[in-house]
């Protein structure tokens, strides 16, 4: 992209780094250009707007440009569009609020537009302010997610077939590894891409069994679109879930 100029346009906050005592680099899904970094000015005293730029803030900015083909995008204004408040207070919901930002962060490329995508993001993150329980929302969000950028495997109609996650491809036997799921959780993978799997219908996994679950659906996608890459807040998100 070259010099880039936008009236207006939705942000979803995906992380926030210090860039000076006053500034920070924020990194955005946006609506109408995708994955981009912003530079933003906190302000001081009662101006100071730290709070404003957590990981799943819902935002909106005014006069959003950047000058050339590279370097960081700056805006005129921005205010929050959804207030949260149990995101904000509660762990389990902040946790995975955190989880979902690094995972977007780290899977789709910079500055490719995905407004469908960037949709889903807005409405679980919405979902997950009002909710009562939280504890597969990421997991359906991460199965939609693959769904939607067409990445889904073909359902497997014989006994006792895995898959291959590198591949998408079903494969004879139950070897699993990182890159390879048994045919129980191949079975909830698939699940969780179809278009009425819903949060009432969750599975009964182990601890482990779901962590091979949901490490599995961001491998599969991280293979396909960006190569695989840690995801250092799932550890906090199991960690928390297990409490």
């Amino acid at each position: 992209m070259g010099s880039i100029s936008i009236d207006q346009d939705r942000v979803i906050v995906l992380s926030s780094k210090a860039h000076g005592d006053q500034t920070r680099v924020i990194r955005v899904l946006s609506r109408e250009l995708g994955v981009v970094p912003l530079w933003v000015r906190l302000g001081t005293g009662k101006k100071r707007q730290a709070g404003l730029w957590h990981p799943g803030a819902l935002l909106e900015v005014t006069s959003l440009k950047r000058k050339g083909s590279e370097g960081l995008f700056r805006f005129h204004e921005v205010h929050r569009v959804v207030m949260f408040e149990k995101l904000i207070s509660e762990v389990r919901r902040s946790s995975v609020a955190f989880f979902l930002s690094e995972v977007v962060l780290k899977t789709l490329p910079e500055e490719s537009a995905h407004p469908e995508v960037f949709d889903l993001f807005w409405d679980t993150l919405t979902q997950l302010e009002e909710m009562p329980q939280t504890g597969w929302i990421h997991v359906q969000f991460l199965g939609q997610l693959i769904s939607l950028l067409g990445l889904a495997p073909t359902p497997e109609t014989r006994v006792g077939r895995g898959l291959d996650l590198q591949t998408g491809e079903w494969m004879d036997g139950v070897f699993e590894d990182e890159d390879h799921l048994g045919p129980e959780l191949a079975t909830w993978f698939v699940h969780w891409t179809m278009p009425h799997a819903a949060l009432d219908a969750s599975p009964k996994l182990s601890i482990s069994e779901r962590r091979r679950l949901v490490l599995g659906q961001v491998r599969y996608l991280q293979h396909h679109l960006s190569g695989p890459k840690t995801i250092q807040s799932y550890d906090v998100l199991e960690s928390i879930f297990s409490s």
